[in-house]
This record gives C-alpha cells, sequence and structure tokens, in this order.
C-alpha cells in the first residue's frame, strides 16, 4: 500500500520553524527507514526526557504500531524515556495479536499500513480492550482520516509530523484518563463483596508484591469482555475476585450470578444452569430460565469450572463461541450478552492431556489468566487481612464495640484497636494452607472467644499456635496450665470465665444471659467487671 504523503512535500521536514522550538519528529516519508543518531535522536526535553513526574503514578501500558521500523525505534526510545513500558508491532494483525496476549492502557498506530489500516486496528481494539485509549498518527492532519478515526472510536489523533511536546501533551492527557478510570473503578468496587467479607474492595490496604502485580492485571482486564479464567488454591478468595472484576466493568449495574459446578448434581446442573422447556423431562411442568438467561446483560461466574461433565463443556464452549444456549429439551437458541468469568484450583492443562477436560474449551477460557497468589506466598497481606476480617466478624455476630455505624467502622478501622503484637507474630508464623477462608474462620473464632475484649493467644486455634511454638489449649478451650502439668483440672474461676464467655458470645441481651446462666441480671453485670468482660 502507499505510503500517506502530504499535498505539498516539505524538502526539509526536519527543519525546525517558529511555532515548534524543537524539532518537528515522526513523519514517514521525510525518516530513513533506519534512523541515524545524528539525523533523528531521541527526543529530548530540557532535562533529557519526556517529564513523566506527572504519570509516574499511573504509568501507560503502551502498544506502537507502524510498518516503518524507524518510527517504531524512535517512538519507543520517547516513550521509555517516560516511564511508560512499550510493545511495538508492524501491523495491525501483530498488535491484536499482542492484545489478546496482554492489554494495553494506550495504542498509537499509523494511518496507513501493509494489511489492514490503523482505522481497522482501532475498531478491532475497541472490540478486544474496550478500556484502551486508541491515537492514530496521521500526516499533515488528514481532515478525513481524523474524522474515519474518531469515527471507528479513536480517542484522538497526532498530525504528522509532531514535535516533542505534542507527544508530551498526548501521554499527559491518556494518564489522566487512565488514572480516573481506575480511581472510578476502585470506587466503584468500594461496594462490592471483597476477601474479608466485610465489602469493601478485595485489593484494599494489601500491599504484598504479588497482590499488587494481580491489582494491576486485573485493573486493565476487568473494563474489557474477554472472558477470565482464575486459578489458585482453594480458599484464596477467587469468588471475591471475580466479584471485583465484575464491579471494575462497565456490567456493574447488571446481574452477578455465581455457580458452584459441584454443588449441583450432574442430572440437575443443565437445568439450572442453561434452563429447560416444559415436559423436557419428568417434572418439568412449566419452563425455566437458568442461571445464563438470570445473567443476561451481567457476569456469570463459574466456580470449579473444572469439575464440569463432558456435555456441559460442550455447551459452554458452544456459548463462548456463538453467545447462543439452547435450554434443555428446546430447539430455539437463545442468544444471551453474558460475560464468562471462570475459576479452579485444578491444573487444567494437566486434565487437558489426561482427556479429563476439552482442551479447545479450555483455551476459550483461559484468554486472561489471573493466578491468585495462596496467602504463605504474601505474607505482607496477612495483618491487614485479619485486622479487616476481625472487625468484620466482630460486627456481624454482634460482639463488636461500636454501635451506630459499625458496619462503616469495619473499613476504617475506626472504634477497633489493633490486633496485639503478640498475636499478629503467631498469625505469621502459620502456613495458612486453607488460605483466606482459614484466616477468616480463625478471626471469626478470636471474635466471638474475645467477646468485645482485645483477643489473645489464648483465641487462636492450636494449628496456629502450634506453629508459634504456643502449648495446645486444655479442656475447655482454655489454655493448658504454665506449670507443664497438663492433668490438673482447670479452676472454678477459668470455668466460670469460659461458660460466661461461651453465653455472652451467643446471646447479647443481658436479661436471656442471665436467664440461661441461672443468675440474676445484677449478678452477670457484676461478673462481667469483675472478668473484665465489659
Amino acid at each position: 500500500m502507499t505510503p500517506e504523503t502530504p499535498a505539498t512535500p516539505d524538502p526539509t521536514p526536519h527543519r525546525q520553524t517558529p511555532q515548534s522550538p524543537n524539532p518537528p519528529i515522526l513523519m514517514k516519508d521525510a525518516m530513513p527507514s533506519t534512523p541515524q543518531p545524528q539525523a533523528a535522536p531521541a527526543p529530548t526535553t530540557a532535562t533529557g526526557a519526556l517529564p513523566s513526574s506527572e504519570h509516574a503514578r499511573t504509568p501507560l501500558d503502551v502498544l506502537v504500531v507502524d510498518d516503518d521500523p524507524g518510527i517504531l525505534t524512535t517512538l519507543r526510545l520517547a516513550l521509555a524515556a517516560a516511564g511508560c513500558p512499550v510493545r511495538t508491532a508492524a501491523s495491525a494483525e501483530e498488535a491484536l495479536a499482542l492484545l489478546a496476549e496482554h492489554p494495553a492502557d494506550l495504542v498509537l498506530t499509523d494511518v496507513r499500513m501493509e494489511g489492514a489500516s490503523g482505522i481497522d486496528l482501532v475498531r478491532e481494539t475497541r472490540a478486544l480492550v474496550p478500556d484502551a485509549l486508541c491515537v492514530v498518527m496521521t500526516a499533515f492532519a488528514s481532515f478525513e482520516n481524523a474524522v474515519a478515526a474518531i469515527k471507528a472510536g479513536a480517542f484522538d489523533y497526532l498530525p504528522k509530523p509532531f514535535s516533542v511536546e505534542q507527544l508530551e501533551h498526548l501521554v499527559g492527557k491518556v494518564a489522566t484518563v487512565v488514572a480516573l478510570r481506575r480511581e472510578n473503578a476502585r470506587l466503584r468496587a468500594a461496594g462490592a463483596s471483597d476477601a474479608t467479607g466485610a465489602g469493601g474492595d478485595w485489593f484494599a490496604g494489601l500491599t504484598a508484591p504479588a497482590t499488587l502485580a494481580l491489582q494491576t492485571l486485573v485493573e486493565r482486564i476487568a473494563p474489557s469482555e474477554a472472558t477470565v479464567l482464575l486459578t489458585g488454591e482453594t480458599g484464596t478468595g477467587k469468588t471475591a475476585l471475580a466479584r471485583a472484576i465484575h464491579a471494575r466493568s462497565a456490567r456493574v449495574g447488571r446481574p452477578f450470578v455465581e455457580v458452584t459446578c459441584t454443588a449441583l448434581a450432574e442430572s440437575l446442573f443443565e437445568s439450572e444452569v442453561f434452563g429447560h422447556v416444559r415436559g423436557a423431562f419428568t417434572g418439568a411442568v412449566r419452563d425455566h430460565a437458568g442461571k445464563f438467561e438470570l445473567a443476561e446483560g451481567g457476569t456469570l461466574f463459574l466456580d470449579e469450572v473444572g469439575e464440569l461433565s463432558p456435555a456441559s463443556q460442550a455447551k459452554l464452549l458452544r456459548f463462548l463461541e456463538d453467545r447462543v444456549i439452547e435450554r434443555v429439551g428446546g430447539t430455539r437458541p437463545l442468544r444471551l450478552d453474558v460475560r464468562i468469568i471462570a475459576a479452579t484450583n485444578r491444573d487444567l492443562a494437566r486434565l487437558c492431556r489426561e482427556g479429563a477436560f476439552r482442551e479447545d474449551l479450555y483455551y476459550r477460557l483461559n484468554v486472561f489468566e489471573c493466578v491468585v497468589p495462596p496467602l504463605r506466598d504474601r505474607p505482607d497481606d496477612i495483618a491487614p487481612l485479619a485486622a479487616k476480617l476481625f472487625r468484620a466478624a466482630s460486627v456481624r455476630l454482634g460482639v463488636a464495640t461500636g454501635a451506630e455505624g459499625a458496619h462503616d467502622a469495619v473499613a476504617s478501622g475506626e472504634g477497633f484497636a489493633p490486633l496485639p503484637q503478640a498475636v499478629l507474630h503467631a498469625l505469621l508464623a502459620h502456613r495458612w494452607p486453607g488460605n483466606v477462608r482459614e484466616l477468616r474462620n480463625a478471626m471469626e473464632r478470636m471474635a466471638l472467644l474475645a467477646a468485645g475484649r482485645q483477643p489473645g493467644l489464648a483465641d487462636l486455634p492450636d494449628a496456629v499456635r502450634a506453629a508459634a511454638g504456643l502449648p495446645p489449649l486444655g479442656a475447655g478451650g482454655l489454655p493448658q496450665r504454665d506449670d507443664g502439668d497438663d492433668t490438673r483440672l482447670p479452676t472454678l474461676r477459668e470455668l466460670e470465665e469460659a461458660h460466661i464467655r461461651r453465653v455472652l458470645a451467643t446471646e447479647r441481651n443481658m436479661e436471656r444471659a442471665a436467664a440461661i446462666l441461672g443468675i440474676t441480671t445484677v449478678t452477670l453485670w457484676r461478673k462481667r467487671k469483675e472478668l473484665g468482660l465489659e
């Protein structure tokens, strides 16, 4: 295809002009195919690089597309100097392949290239990664090309040749939009359930490097329509992460429907998920809409997708390929707009090799894979997670110190003392084979036993105590005596305290609690004061 040329060629395209204090750069017909250092140096400002301080908090992942290697090299150097991760592609087809592997924040593409044009690439990019911002480069601001690009969904266009200042301005605009989108997504996700069960963002307060890397990936893929596969050990919070992805997408106001593939018998699974028509089987007295139809316009989350039967795998594959389903016993295909997020703790690639899982379905599901790291691989997250889980359990079980607005205090930490350092050291010593689910159970136990007072080591499960080198708990859930005589029975005061704690943990009404204990309300108040249970 003939390269785009200006209407009036300039014999000295790199000549400085009064309107452009820095030399113009990046005009295909004016640059040699291999950049010469003395003719096309890496563009710099007075400080030697594109200013990146304003955008350091939101580094842009940039994909540059042009069939001229000189332009690719020059742009790559300029954008890298601004702190942007940069990938390059020599064609629209290569660019789409790169985007399928990993999305980009900014796609900077030439209009005229061999094969598909930049306008075609903008359309395909908008379909594949809707949140990516596309900017087209067009010689001498061709009005027709600019209008076509905007109609195709481009964010902006750059007239060639363009200066360093224009490239700086573009980076600044895109960085601002990306930062605002990420903040909006974070705020939308603040209302979704997270791994703590307390509501809020799944990533709030977590600082482990593995978690931050996962957050970066989620923020880039969530706004797209791509299918996502969440993998990781049991209890790592895959269901809560799926909700966080849904909350960060444009489907946030639409249904989020969850299906646990192991919770339904195989004979009922297809009917419950895909629906059935009247008379499809004995007992089908009316048409029944399945989970797919209930998720119309929203997200369907398939947990433990590796357990699907071959028949269900085939139906799911058809939906992923054609976006249609058929109810059990039906003959009319139903076209639906549903995004699929799947999760598994099994090795689907190995299951494919063993013939237990369809290979074509695996590749359809695994458009973007998010590996959720186990809790033992992100110890920096244990302390903030434990604090949020303890606060959430305290509010949920009615043993929190707060009253009005206690639910809001869970996210902010207001009204709750921090967990003691001794407790945190014990939590960090444990390997947490059950991951976040095990930590949640431990914090729920601690909240019940502490019953409003400051929690202690005695409130931790035996597995956590053992990891910290502490002795196991004795009879009645009380710690064994320090004198080493495990055969000695607990004292009457210890038994009384343990029993009062149990009753108060399940019954917060003082009159009913006193009746259960067989004492008066006044006596119960006095006992609570003596035992420090107020």
